[in-house]
């Protein structure tokens, strides 16, 4: 039996036995991709900084995803020994991590091989279906009338605060994910960023970015003037990756079947943790964080980007998320920052990675062995779907040669994705309501729905084209529309 099921999934997934006895999983991006203690400090009575804010975000759910809620625990944990108070840091996450079934510790998130618990003491702000783009967005605008369930905190700034805001999750060209639907679109955010600058209700304000994509939700929108400074995990065009995974070194524990935590986020997280932040800038960080990031120019790496008011990078990181006073006499240099591990996976493929060690790891007839068999097939099934669809759609509506042309276009730097995000977000529910939820895996086709709408075809074009590539879709939680749809 087992040698049959083994057949179907080498077949079908490329999962490959390799030398040393070792087996694994060959991920469709490494078949394509290439890279050419001391007393607590008051964060909110440090007159020379005003009041530090911080929101963090961990915009997924499903266990395969522990990486992004382990990334914003562990960033609280930065913050809270950097010396900022609870009430001054909004959690938004979806909180099914700590206790799943699938944690081998119960009620522990790590963030590293050897880390310590980062679950520990994180404020639940916003949890479960209260993750929302409109809540996240009345959060950042401090509108307390605007926000629903939850904690009801909000970033109450003032003209001279200080706000870090933290980001982890899927993404792609234009778009960032959410455990609920609508997903949140870059022009949305660029809006309140910028309303938020009119209120005058900040001083300066940090933005660091972890998904895939994640230039492009600065790329060409975000502009200088308004005191923000991003940094992302990737450029306009790329993935971001996922480290410390099964298969790397340093690896998980062997418990672990999963991803602990993404190659950006754990950069500057790390390096946050061993020196003196009143005297590392920003500027420093991101150098890091970028040389890490690129994981020495290699196949398992991004290109880290930096966007907006670039003179703000000279502030020291001590302004934004405090600094531990532990770390006083750590002054930054590259020589004691820490090292990349030996691998990385890309983001879109660690739910694969996930499913195929919980099923080469699984007792033989367990219900563990066909659920997880189940769960390989029915993403692999999801992919291949929106694949083929996204790719048909593209030559009915410009022909067989020219259609992948027009949905592999790639605009010049500085440029914003589309000229009409109301027409993305239309033909995206327009594909929806055909041929299923794009879902996570779906979001890196937004680059070739926005060309869609840079061409010029209208939503009756859209839709006779969406028909006839979708006669159905598969019937599994990837392709479902149950919970709504992505725009």
């Amino acid at each position: 039996m087992i040698r049959c099921v083994a057949a179907i999934l080498v077949v079908a997934l490329s999962i490959i036995i390799v030398a040393d006895g070792q087996d694994f999983i060959k991920l469709p991006s490494e078949a394509r991709h290439s890279f050419g203690g001391s007393e607590e400090r008051d964060g909110g009575a440090d007159d020379s900084v005003g009041t530090r804010w911080a929101v963090l975000l961990a915009g997924s759910n499903g266990y395969w995803n522990y990486r992004h809620q382990a990334d914003v625990c562990h960033a609280y944990q930065v913050l809270k020994r950097g010396g900022l108070k609870d009430e001054n840091i909004i959690v938004l996450m979806y909180d099914d991590i700590a206790y799943n079934e699938e944690n081998p510790r119960p009620g522990v998130i790590i963030n590293s091989p050897h880390g310590d618990n980062v679950y520990e003491g994180v404020p639940k702000d916003y949890v479960g279906d209260d993750v929302t783009v409109d809540n996240f967005l009345a959060v950042l605008l401090g509108n307390k009338t605007a926000v629903k369930g939850g904690s009801g905190k909000v970033v109450d700034s003032g003209p001279d605060d200080h706000i870090f805001i933290y980001y982890s999750d899927h993404g792609g060209p234009g778009v960032l994910g959410m455990p609920t639907s609508p997903h949140l679109y870059a022009d949305d955010l660029i809006k309140v960023l910028k309303k938020k600058h009119a209120s005058g209700t900040y001083k300066s304000l940090v933005f660091y970015l972890e998904a895939c994509e994640s230039g492009s939700i600065f790329e060409g929108l975000l502009p200088e003037g308004l005191n923000i400074y991003a940094t992302t995990a990737s450029n306009a065009e790329e993935s971001s990756w996922g480290t410390y995974c099964p298969g790397d070194y340093p690896s998980p524990p062997p418990e672990y079947e999963t991803c602990l935590g993404d190659l950006y986020s754990v950069a500057w997280m790390e390096d946050s943790a061993v020196h003196n932040l009143r005297t590392e800038t920003l500027r420093e960080q991101y150098q890091l964080v970028r040389r890490r990031t690129a994981h020495e120019n290699s196949n398992y790496g991004s290109h880290v980007m930096q966007y907006g008011d670039l003179k703000q990078s000279l502030d020291n990181l001590f302004m934004y998320i405090g600094t531990n006073p532990a770390n006083d006499n750590f002054t930054f240099v590259d020589d004691n920052s820490p090292r990349p591990s030996s691998k990385a996976v890309n983001q879109r493929d660690a739910d694969l990675l996930h499913f195929w060690h919980k099923f080469r790891k699984a007792r033989l007839g367990s219900s563990r062995k066909s659920e997880s068999q189940k769960q390989l097939a029915e993403a692999m099934a999801h992919r291949t779907h929106i694949d083929n669809s996204i790719e048909l759609i593209g030559k009915l509506l410009f022909g067989i040669k020219k259609g992948p042309q027009v949905l592999k276009t790639i605009r010049p730097a500085g440029e914003p994705l589309v000229d009409d995000w109301t027409c993305l977000k239309l033909l995206v529910r327009i594909f929806e309501t055909h041929c299923g939820s794009l879902s996570q895996y779906g979001m890196k086709h937004m680059r070739s729905i926005a060309n869609i709408c840079n061409a010029g075809v209208n939503r009756d074009q859209m839709a006779e084209a969406s028909a006839q590539a979708c006669t159905s879709f598969p019937s599994n939680p990837w392709s479902s529309l149950h919970r709504g749809f992505s725009a």
